[in-house]
């Protein structure tokens, strides 16, 4: 039982003694600190058994309570004796919390249970004293505080756990038994609310990205901005491309290979593009870019630190500007070693996915920090100028251009190989068209995240 003296907190047990206690916060008059204990009349572990397909009754783990449910129906069996099934039968209000491993924490209310089952051995069983209780008691044990505790009392050195006598000294405000109901009624009328919203959200999001998705469809065929006669032809600007190459190739700094026009081969990309603008042209990937990648890392050239080191998957986390999971890096002197071979990613310069999800693009900007990516896992394109990289990145990224992509991969693990990068067909405008089209995208893009925002 818990008192107050000048606005202390004290605990009364059994054995008449009494301790001071540190509650969470201040609660109304009306309201009480209870422990776990208090509330319950059994906490137990679960029972030890191998699942199975047949036996005398159902065995609940916790890999069967996914997002607070359980489909009863592909739970397991076990055999328990019949003295032991009296004592681990779950009945109604039953409440289960996780007491290991990375679930640790994770609770379900037990309802309607129509098969005989009892609950495996990483389980704790709560069965409060009034069944009218459970439902409050689930909802603290959702509530941050119930988590703070949790963290605080939870042991091992191996994975975190909690034990049944730890559990049972959590602490928890009671509130008159109207007033939980009240309470659980607000929390549930709100849950709806948040799923209505999430919904609403989801729903808004995928339609973004189909007007997104749309957006660059349009512009893919001339459609998205107004033509310019004054703009010079796309024709002109591949010959400049054409003579920078050439200059390239005479300075030692573009392989003769780079140097080869690539012939445009007919098939149903080019009635796609069919009706573009008389100043657009249609030519492949590698007419524009030198194609590349890099020089090959051995997994043991991996550091803890240095310079960053992108697979395919880092690519991706890039893009999204979202933090690496796991980076890796390579020692400055491999650095050094790698791009003295192959040179270094550039400003404008377009790394492509290759492996994995195919086809996501990261224009390395002007303000960047030295990295490194893994060759196969990532494509190079090489900017040769002359091209707005950021259009590029939306040609790769357009409806039209995914399909081509997954649909050349050519085997059951996605890939994307240089040569067949090399071959990808490009709509082409003007240098003034492909910078007023990005703009437009970039304008449009971000009128629909504030649509959802």
């Amino acid at each position: 039982m818990f008192f107050y003296v000048d606005n202390l907190h004290y605990e009364k047990f059994a054995d008449g003694t009494t301790k001071e206690v540190e509650v969470p916060f201040e609660i109304p008059e009306s309201w009480e600190w209870v422990r776990l204990s208090t509330l319950s009349s059994k906490i137990q572990y679960g029972y030890t058994a191998s699942a199975q397909d047949n036996g005398n009754a159902k065995l609940l783990r916790i890999t069967d309570i996914q997002n607070n449910k359980v489909e009863w129906s592909t739970v397991p069996y076990c055999d328990i004796s019949e003295d032991k099934l009296e004592n681990m039968k779950l009945i109604d209000n039953d409440i289960l919390i996780a007491r290991t491993g990375g679930t640790i924490g994770k609770s379900f209310l037990i309802r309607n249970v129509s098969d005989i089952s009892v609950f495996a051995s990483y389980l704790i069983r709560v069965q409060v004293t009034i069944g009218n209780l459970s439902d409050f008691v689930k909802k603290f044990i959702e509530s941050p505080n119930y988590w703070s505790q949790l963290q605080e009392m939870s042991v091992g050195t191996g994975q975190p756990n909690v034990n049944a006598t730890n559990l049972s000294t959590l602490l928890i405000p009671l509130p008159p038994f109207q007033e939980q109901q009240r309470i659980i009624d607000e929390i549930n009328l709100g849950l709806v609310e948040l799923r209505n919203i999430d919904k609403n959200q989801s729903d808004l999001k995928s339609l973004a990205t189909q007007l997104k998705q749309k957006v660059l469809d349009v512009a893919m065929k001339g459609k998205l901005v107004p033509q310019d006669p004054n703009d010079e032809p796309a024709s002109v600007l591949l010959e400049k491309i054409r003579a920078e190459k050439q200059k390239l190739f005479e300075e030692g700094k573009l392989k003769k290979k780079d140097l080869e026009e690539i012939t445009v081969v007919k098939g149903d990309d080019n009635a796609y593009y069919e009706k573009l603008p008389k100043s657009w042209s249609l030519t492949a990937l590698g007419n524009l870019y030198a194609v590349t990648s890099s020089k090959r890392v051995m997994k043991h050239e991996w550091t803890e630190s240095g310079v960053p080191f992108y697979r395919a998957r880092e690519i991706v986390s890039t893009k999204k500007r979202l933090a690496l999971k796991e980076p890796i890096f390579i020692s400055e002197g491999t650095y050094v070693k790698k791009i003295t071979a192959s040179g270094e990613p550039s400003t404008n310069d377009i790394l492509v996915t290759g492996v994995g999800t195919l086809g996501i693009t990261y224009v390395v900007p002007k303000q960047h920090k030295k990295f490194y990516f893994k060759d196969g896992n990532v494509i190079w394109l090489k900017h040769l100028g002359n091209i707005n990289s950021k259009f590029i990145e939306k040609v790769i990224e357009s409806p039209k251009m995914v399909k081509t992509i997954n649909d050349t991969s050519g085997t059951t693990v996605g890939t994307l190989t240089i040569n067949k990068a090399k071959t990808l067909l490009i709509p082409i405008p003007p240098i003034e068209e492909q910078n007023r089209i990005v703009v437009t995208i970039d304008k449009l893009h971000a009128l629909l995240i504030q649509s959802i925002y």
